[in-house]
């Protein structure tokens, strides 16, 4: 069986250069919002985040090696949809922040000053800037071409990203009570529109 698209030039080379835009957008993202909260709102949802997203990427990476029967169909499509939602879910978390503006932080910090926003893409769902994430994450198990690969990033997602929304709900909750209930109602779904 070929090795993945994925192990070969140039796909090798384009995966690398999209995989550091991925995280070089997110370094700059942390760099200008990161919060200086004392992190008892966050409840360890960051080091959570830090801990599940790394730990899925590598168990991805092991899948492509370990068990390289485990393909996706349609190698060459499945690799450039791959690469397109990786770009895509940076674009969304970059509107996502910009957005939010003074709000954003990379910490679950929530001020009963602070004011609900619902235009942009919190019209659509609560967490855009996870739904960019996760659609990151999700596209780098599919431009590897491997079903385990694909299944790792993406629970490792769900898990990491579920953890961060509860814990942030309830911040926004507790701190700006009706007003987010409200919102909340009004937009039902935390991640991905009509479904969750």
């Amino acid at each position: 069986m070929p090795p993945s698209l994925v192990f070969r030039q140039p796909y090798q080379s384009i995966f690398f250069a999209t995989i550091a835009v991925w995280v070089v957008s997110n370094f700059l993202i942390g760099l200008r919002h990161d919060s200086d909260s004392d992190g008892t709102q966050d409840r360890g949802s960051k080091r959570v985040l830090g801990g599940a997203i790394p730990a899925g990427i590598v168990l991805a990476s092991l899948a492509t090696e370990v068990v390289p029967a485990a393909q996706l169909p349609f190698p060459s499509f499945t690799f450039w949809f791959g690469i397109a939602t990786i770009l895509f879910g940076v674009g969304v978390r970059r509107y996502a922040v910009w957005t939010l503006g003074r709000y954003f932080s990379t910490t679950v910090t929530v001020d009963s000053t602070d004011e609900v926003i619902d235009t942009g893409p919190y019209r659509l769902v609560r967490h855009p800037s996870y739904t960019g994430r996760l659609l990151s994450v999700v596209g780098l198990g599919m431009a590897t071409g491997n079903w385990l690969s694909f299944a790792f990033v993406s629970l490792a997602g769900i898990v990491g990203y579920g953890y961060r929304i509860s814990i942030e709900e309830r911040a926004l909750r507790e701190e700006l009570g009706d007003e987010y209930h409200e919102y909340a109602a009004d937009t039902p779904y935390r991640l991905v529109p009509k479904i969750w």
